[in-house]
């Protein structure tokens, strides 16, 4: 399906009369991350770019007929021209099983591979903590079929996300999205990754997002569910939107008799949180209150729930075993991924703690430890 603008407003027409354009104002322009060869210019305070040589940079025809300007681009060429851009961000990683060949023969192979994602130009990969917890000799494999060797830089096993390095300048990064409070159910993403065999590298897939916030339980934080095609080897990989922005790294997926099109992603909220304490700490630290948690049945089996999270046992000076958590910092909690969710996005040094106790609701500032 193709869509097509036949009117464009003069914020996106270049101006090309001589007394318009002041060098200072020149800027440049980039188009999913890669600078075109034309540029720009503020005026006034509003920015005016050349459409055709935007709209071509993104692979779209573009017709004046003297009156107005028509661009024509098709779904097609969206996708295929953001694969190729983000191409250049995404590597494979392979290494050898720690222990050698006796726990190799674990898995029938001696090495084991995924993927990972340029986020700084100095050499720094995303990917995910189970991708290179369990091998060494780490190399990473370029599209171009060059390669690098890796070391771990940053390691989070619950949040599954880890930073190795190589030395290398001058990559290209993938932007991250703040966040993903503007994603929609239904819409549509790419996943790119090497499943099964280096050979695929950079192999990429299409679907749309199936649901948003998803509490898995082997995962701690709410994830990002996709019918995109994720296989082993996926792993690290991103998960983009049709802007080419990086809103979340491949992890899992549900396999079985009858099980088909039930992939996750970690989300740019939590990819941002972990980034941020690596940089920050070397490490994600978490405050952890000497208590032990229960979700309710129904949180247990995906149902709807105003029930908070039981304290099971506790050693801390303000929780008790049966308490009830409801929020934390203001915000609800309904789950453990609640819980995960609301420390990651609210904490900085107060736990503020509504609970139910004994039938009656309280307000507690509950201390912790930084671990």
């Amino acid at each position: 399906m193709k869509n097509q603008i036949a009117a464009v407003g003069a914020a996106v027409i270049m101006c090309t009369l001589p007394h318009c354009v002041r060098a200072a104002d020149a800027v440049d322009i980039y188009v999913n991350g890669r600078i075109i060869d034309k540029q720009g210019y503020i005026d006034d305070g509003t920015t005016y770019v050349p459409i055709r040589a935007v709209s071509e940079s993104l692979g779209a025809a573009v017709d004046w007929d003297g009156k107005s300007v028509s661009v024509t681009m098709s779904e097609d060429d969206t996708v295929s021209n953001l694969i190729e851009s983000a191409s250049e961000s995404v590597v494979a990683i392979v290494g050898n099983y720690k222990g050698g060949r006796g726990q190799a023969a674990e898995y029938n192979e001696l090495t084991a591979h995924g993927t990972g994602v340029v986020i700084k130009s100095n050499g720094l990969i995303l990917t995910n903590a189970h991708v290179v917890a369990d091998i060494e000799n780490i190399t990473v494999v370029f599209n171009d079929g060059t390669s690098c060797a890796a070391a771990v830089k940053y390691i989070d096993t619950e949040s599954d996300l880890a930073a190795i390095q190589i030395d290398r300048l001058g990559l290209k990064p993938m932007r991250i999205a703040p966040d993903t409070s503007d994603l929609k159910v239904g819409r549509t993403v790419i996943a790119i990754g090497t499943p099964v065999s280096l050979a695929m590298r950079n192999s990429a897939s299409k679907g749309i997002i199936s649901g948003l916030n998803v509490a898995v339980s082997s995962s701690a934080y709410p994830l990002i569910q996709t019918d995109a095609a994720i296989n082993p080897g996926n792993s690290g990989g991103p998960l983009l939107d049709l802007q080419g922005r990086l809103i979340g790294i491949n992890s899992s997926k549900f396999a079985g008799v009858g099980i088909e099109g039930m992939a996750f992603s970690i989300p740019a909220e939590t990819i941002n949180y972990a980034l941020s304490q690596f940089e920050k700490n070397g490490r994600v630290l978490r405050p952890d209150v000497k208590a032990a948690f229960d979700e309710s049945w129904e949180a247990r089996i995906g149902l709807p729930t105003s029930k908070g999270i039981t304290v099971r046992t506790s050693s801390s000076p303000e929780l008790k075993a049966g308490d009830m958590v409801t929020a934390v910092n203001g915000n609800a909690v309904h789950s453990i991924s609640d819980y995960n969710r609301a420390v990651r996005d609210t904490f900085t040094d107060t736990l503020n703690m509504t609970v139910v106790r004994n039938g009656e609701t309280i307000t507690l500032n509950v201390s912790y430890e930084l671990k």
